[in-house]
């Protein structure tokens, strides 16, 4: 007598809402490589345990893990097509959604929006999990609550990833110039960002940070930065931050970031911070930056070199292109303390400083037409210092 084969049971069966799965999915997206070294990199690995879905994508360089909730009946791990995964969850309406694995195919079923829109399945061939490689929950380095308070906050870090991370060098033949310095000692926290032409600085004064005898400073990747920013955009709960030898662990509660560090040390960048610019220009930045904008239409496309003339109440901005022989003039009230100067900026650098100062007028603090100017927000917050150093372009032709 013939017999039935017998059924397997399911390896993996949960139920979960449409919304909850896709903002999972969105979460670890980017750490999917888009050339992977490995095939199962391609892939985000599920887990279904303590009825929540634990979604984790890596490059190897970059490993996010989150979770999302779920009713898990039965649980399990398995590897899925990171791509076509998230374009399913996309484009799927929201709803009540079936997540079950059956030797090693997921496959993904539900409502098409309400219980009158029809229904959809889709299987998609997975890979085993044991592939996939481990992400640490927990990190060997110093660690920093940010939460606490409100100077403490996931809006501060935010805050001084944006307004450095924009001078971060794109030349690899310096490495560690690819990155920006994260510093940690019982003082405070410190990000510095700089390419050789323009060095940004953020420096947050905030009490006992850590104990007197212990400080951190590592090199992080933008790309690590970028994805920082993501997960803390929108975000005032508690992170906890651990600087690790070799990598940075960013959790806040429900996702956990891993990224590797470059390899130091940082340049000496102290040094070339100029101690002598004894000069004050002051300029409300709503009357600059469209200037600049305006002008530098008429730039170099190879120097992008605008000229600033100064004198006690007034810049007169310049800006010629041999390429297409036009030139352009505009003349904006300021105050200047120093003698009649004449000094040359790359436009786009100029432009991209003038967007980070978040006050009514900047400040640059001058020497002379050949030495780096200091750009800094003329009203300082007590606690936080935050500046920019440009360095002047020569006169051409």
């Amino acid at each position: 007598m013939h017999k039935n084969p017998e059924k397997k049971p399911f390896k993996m069966r949960l139920s979960l809402n449409r919304n909850e799965l896709w903002q999972g999915i969105d979460t670890v997206l980017d750490a999917v490589p888009s050339k992977p070294a490995l095939p199962v990199l391609a892939n985000i690995l599920l887990v279904a345990e303590n009825n929540t879905l634990e979604l984790s994508a890596t490059d190897l360089d970059l490993s996010i893990r989150t979770e999302v909730p779920a009713t898990v009946e039965q649980k399990g791990r398995i590897t899925v097509p990171a791509r076509t995964f998230a374009e399913i969850a996309r484009e799927w309406p929201e709803a009540e959604l079936s997540l079950v694995v059956e030797e090693d195919h997921l496959r993904l079923s539900g409502h098409l929006g309400d219980a009158e829109s029809g229904e959809g399945s889709y299987s998609l061939s997975g890979m085993t999990a044991e592939e996939f490689p481990n992400m640490p929950t927990s990190l060997e380095g110093i660690s920093v609550s940010l939460g606490d308070s409100e100077e403490l906050s996931a809006k501060l870090l935010l805050d001084m990833i944006n307004k450095t991370s924009f001078a971060v060098s794109k030349d690899d033949t310096r490495p560690v110039l690819n990155g920006v310095l994260w510093h940690i000692d019982s003082e405070g926290m410190e990000m510095v960002a700089t390419d050789g032409s323009r060095l940004a600085c953020y420096r947050r004064s905030l009490g006992v940070l850590v104990r007197s005898d212990q400080e951190a400073g590592v090199i992080v990747p933008p790309q690590a930065l970028v994805q920082v920013g993501r997960l803390l955009s929108g975000h005032d709960g508690a992170v906890e931050v651990t600087l690790g030898e070799t990598q940075l662990l960013l959790s806040t509660g429900t996702t956990h970031l891993l990224s590797r560090l470059i390899e130091g040390p940082y340049v000496e960048y102290a040094q070339v911070i100029p101690k002598e610019n004894d000069k004050n220009l002051r300029v409300e930045v709503d009357r600059l930056l469209p200037t600049v904008r305006r002008v530098s239409i008429l730039s170099s496309s190879y120097t992008r070199q605008i000229r600033l003339k100064l004198d006690d109440s007034s810049i007169e901005l310049s800006a010629a292109s041999p390429e297409i022989g036009g030139e352009a003039h505009e003349q904006i009230p300021a105050s200047f303390d120093g003698e009649k100067m004449e000094i040359g900026y790359n436009a786009q650098y100029l432009m991209e400083i003038l967007r980070k100062m978040d006050t009514q007028t900047v400040r640059f603090e001058l020497n002379n037409n050949m030495t780096a100017a200091l750009l800094k927000p003329d009203q300082a917050e007590e606690g936080k210092d935050y500046f920019c150093l440009l360095m002047p372009l020569r006169p051409t032709g």
